[in-house]
């Protein structure tokens, strides 16, 4: 299999086209319909990327499966043809960017968590939808643990830099002391969680939610939080000190004219499609801190933290791939065992249900080895009548685990009784020119 990947991400495209090809809808069994070549597909969405995950065969065409992808995303998102350019990597290369994605060594802030999560969700959603192929599955679970030997090794995550880390220190400077802050979180997803978890670390104990999906009461409880009703939400936002929204459903919640009736108030709008009117930034009690601003701002990573982290994932792909290359054996290593113990079980039923004598078994055993190494026997003689025994011992040796020398020499075992009836006995483990029964 190859791993195709093909992603619109904040490194080499703006945020808002991100946002406009984010609206695609079931973006995976699309693809799966429109490829008929794919094994599987899994689409990963987060703040500042689209990255659409493909195993496809060797012998895909990258470019035209590059076109059809671009093509579908296209029309699900409304977006001109022309206008969508994915950056396309596969086989190693695109195991090396899916790994350091999940690792958060791709992200906007180096070495974010949130990413392992959004990781393990898309392929649960891949899953769900029936378009997770098990060697992207695999890929996706060992790049999520990469994430983890990444983060206790390198140190990277240990700062506790994230997207939400970086935005709510931004809010910090134009906020007084976090235990006095009042906050509103508006939304219900992986970074209000992320926001609530933040804030608490931060000593905030004033934080409350509001949801347009009904789910405020829900999500607050147990996380020792309030929650805001609809008919709540114009008192809430005049009374709050900052207002994280984090829904990213593509229309304003927050807007012009609501916030012009909110006191002084710093917003942080963590949606890629944004929650905010961007108007909402002119006006005199407004602070407006979005994605933009952020990823203009994120902490530089440790070099040598980055270095060794890098380390890493080249180890986890390295041992990734040869483990994919063992399992593409599988189908011959299973075909082996079913043709030799179906040998075994011919040879069982020749015993038939009389007892066995020492000399019948020997006799059942000698006659099984025969069997087995017959087709070896006569390949070998062809090997040697069309000049091809370097090869054919070399195949031999790597297939048996004996040494090139012993098989010439002959000297790799002890010698061979042979059974009443062969014509003569072996002496130093070479039979004799005239015995053919093993080649029987």
């Amino acid at each position: 299999m190859t791993i195709h990947v093909l992603s619109a991400d904040h490194r080499y495209t703006p945020l808002d086209d991100i946002a406009r090809l984010s609206s695609a809808d079931d973006l995976g069994p699309t693809l799966v319909r429109s490829l008929p070549q794919a094994r599987g597909v899994m689409v990963l969405r987060t703040c500042n990327r689209v990255t659409i995950y493909i195993d496809a065969p060797a012998s895909a065409n990258p470019h035209a499966l590059k076109d059809t992808v671009e093509r579908e995303l296209a029309q699900a998102s409304h977006v001109q043809r022309k206008d969508v350019h994915l950056r396309h990597l596969w086989g190693h290369d695109g195991l090396v960017d899916l790994f350091s994605t999940a690792a958060g060594l791709e992200s906007m802030v180096i070495g974010e968590r949130e990413i392992a999560g959004q990781m393990r969700r898309a392929a649960r959603t891949a899953w769900e939808d029936g378009t997770l192929s098990c060697d992207l599955g695999r890929a996706a679970e060992r790049a999520s643990a990469t994430s983890r030997r990444v983060a206790t090794e390198t140190g990277l995550a240990g700062t506790g830099r994230s997207v939400v880390a970086v935005g709510l220190d931004m809010a910090a400077t134009h906020l007084g002391p976090w235990k006095d802050a009042r906050v509103l979180i508006v939304g219900t997803g992986a970074y209000a969680g992320a926001t609530v978890s933040a804030l608490h670390a931060l000593g905030a104990s004033d934080v409350s939610v509001y949801s347009t999906s009904g789910r405020a009461r829900e999500f607050a409880r147990g996380r020792g939080i309030g929650w805001v009703s609809a008919a709540d939400l114009p008192s809430a936002l005049e009374h709050a000190d900052l207002v994280v929204t984090c829904r990213g459903l593509g229309s304003p919640v927050l807007t012009r004219d609501m916030a012009a009736l909110a006191g002084r108030t710093v917003v942080l709008d963590l949606a890629l499609m944004r929650d905010t009117e961007s108007s909402v930034a002119s006006l005199p009690n407004i602070t407006l801190i979005d994605l933009p601003t952020i990823q203009a701002s994120v902490p530089a990573a440790d070099a040598d933290a980055l270095t060794r982290a890098r380390a890493i994932i080249n180890e986890e792909v390295s041992s990734f791939e040869r483990g994919l290359g063992a399992r593409s054996m599988d189908p011959v290593v299973r075909h082996l065992r079913s043709r030799v113990f179906r040998i075994v079980e011919e040879e069982i039923d020749r015993l038939g249900e009389a007892p066995l004598s020492t000399d019948d078994a020997a006799r059942a055993l000698r006659h099984l080895a025969a069997r087995l190494i017959h087709n070896p026997t006569v390949m070998a003689h062809r090997a040697g009548e069309e000049s091809q025994q370097e090869r054919y011992l070399e195949a031999l040796g790597v297939v048996l685990g004996i040494d090139e020398t012993a098989l010439i020499s002959g000297n790799d075992a002890t010698p061979h009784a042979f059974s009443p009836g062969d014509h003569s006995r072996s002496r130093g483990g070479v039979c004799p020119h005239d015995v053919h029964t093993l080649g029987a």
